[in-house]
């Protein structure tokens, strides 16, 4: 009288293994995105670190002068320059005068270079480039060195650093605020 019907469908065994599969390919991708998202900002911030660094020098060779600005400033920018100061954070704002500040003034970058900048969050938590780049004498040989964050350094971004530090350029920015890499920049 009553028929058995076979039954259809999935075991909750043959669904258990199918969610581990899944689990599985989709932590492996958020593994992949991420070093890819890395290496996607690194690149970013390498290209704008040569693009400031022809800002510097373009304003140098117009203005004939040293950039001064930074921790030690105390008025905002003079003519061309900073009135005084002696490196640290580039972006405007941060002090009452400094490198961004000189360089908008001249319009050698766009109005918000450093905010658009990748985040160094090893330092601060912020959403923003703001504290993904230093500038600072190296001593008085005429030499200054542009320091900058990366999620990811290579052995030639470490020993940029590394070329920096001996070449008198301070080292707190490798230590304290966690600066990757280094360009020298060599006015005459």
């Amino acid at each position: 009288m009553w028929a058995k019907r076979k039954q259809t469908g999935f075991t909750i065994v043959e669904l258990l293994i199918v969610i581990v599969v899944i689990a599985i390919l989709a932590s492996i991708t958020v593994v992949a995105f991420n070093g890819v998202q890395a290496r996607a900002q690194d690149s970013h911030m390498r290209s704008a670190m040569n693009q400031l660094e022809k800002a510097i020098l373009r304003w140098h060779v117009s203005s004939g002068e040293r950039p001064r600005g930074g921790w030690s400033s105390t008025v905002g920018v003079s003519g061309n320059n900073c009135v005084d100061g002696s490196g640290g954070w580039v972006f405007s704002g941060a002090y009452p005068c400094a490198l961004e500040d000189i360089l908008l003034t001249q319009q050698l970058i766009p109005s918000g270079f450093t905010h658009s900048l990748p985040p160094n969050k090893e330092y601060n938590s912020a959403n923003h480039g703001r504290y993904s780049v230093m500038f600072y004498p190296c001593g008085s040989t005429g030499r200054y060195a542009l320091y900058y964050h990366l999620r990811s350094p290579s052995a030639e971004d470490t020993a940029s650093i590394t070329a920096a530090e001996a070449a008198s350029c301070p080292t707190a920015p490798r230590a304290t605020y966690m600066m990757r890499a280094a360009k020298i920049l060599s006015f005459s």
